[in-house]
């Protein structure tokens, strides 16, 4: 099993750059990253996330938090980490798709390759090729391979458009996952299909959770061989927080 660290660049108190209509890098980045995770869903890897939410749980300093960022990924020991970004310039004219990794890593090198050419190959953009970066502190401060994709300029009309559009987060999310497995030498899982129904439920089943200090039971199910709960009731009986995106249909779960 290879740990993949997947960035959603800034979040919470920082927005990230903002294009010319008021998209917020923080938000394409977050949408990305999740479908990201949609893609690498399979026993080969296991993703640990910097932030699956709005809601960062480091203060409002970006020293702090791109340190705090650099910690997640090193205690997993990680495989890789992929930092996700949208450029930005004062001209607005600028554009197209770059991916940086640490200077002298020929793993980060060998990792920003297989993305860049994959992003490039399937979002059509402008490419401004791979390149070195000893500035960027999620690179200088990882112990593992790392990299930073900026998937298009915000700054630009034109691009912000597309990175708004979520057939085109679909694709630049897919182009990441598939340089991910490409990188690692393994085939990127085929997405399941979602069924049309369920399977009928075969009987009831409790769903016991061990506190410090209580025991907490819930009602689950039985379906097929495998015992389902409810995500929220699951989640805040272990103390954490539920959100629900309608748009993405996501559930997030976060301390």
């Amino acid at each position: 099993m290879s740990k993949v660290v997947l960035d959603p660049g800034h979040g919470g108190y920082d927005p990230g750059a903002v294009g010319p209509t008021g998209l917020k890098e923080k938000d394409v980045t977050l949408a990305v990253a999740l479908k990201v995770a949609t893609y690498l869903h399979s026993p080969t890897f296991m993703l640990v996330f910097t932030r699956m939410s709005d809601q960062v749980p480091w203060p409002a300093d970006e020293k702090r938090d791109l340190a705090a960022r650099c910690s997640i990924a090193d205690a997993c020991n990680p495989d890789l980490f992929v930092s996700i970004h949208c450029n930005s310039a004062a001209d607005r004219s600028a554009s197209g798709t770059e991916t940086f990794y640490y200077p002298g890593s020929a793993k980060g090198k060998a990792l920003a390759t297989a993305i860049q050419a994959k992003l490039v190959q399937a979002l059509g953009t402008k490419d401004r090729g791979v390149k070195e970066n000893a500035g960027l502190a999620v690179l200088r401060g990882t112990k593992c391979p790392a990299v930073l994709a900026e998937l298009a300029f915000i700054s630009n009309p034109q691009e912000e458009k597309l990175l708004g559009n979520r057939d085109f987060q679909e694709k630049a999310a897919r182009a990441i996952a598939g340089g991910i497995a490409d990188y690692l030498g393994v085939s990127l899982p085929e997405p399941k299909p979602v069924p049309e129904k369920l399977p009928a439920v075969d009987g009831r089943v409790k769903v016991v959770i061990l506190g410090a200090s209580s025991i907490l039971g819930l009602d689950g199910y039985i379906i097929g061989d495998r015992a389902y709960a409810p995500v929220r009731a699951l989640a805040e009986a272990l103390g954490c927080k539920v959100e629900w995106d309608e748009q993405e249909r996501v559930v997030r779960v976060f301390k």
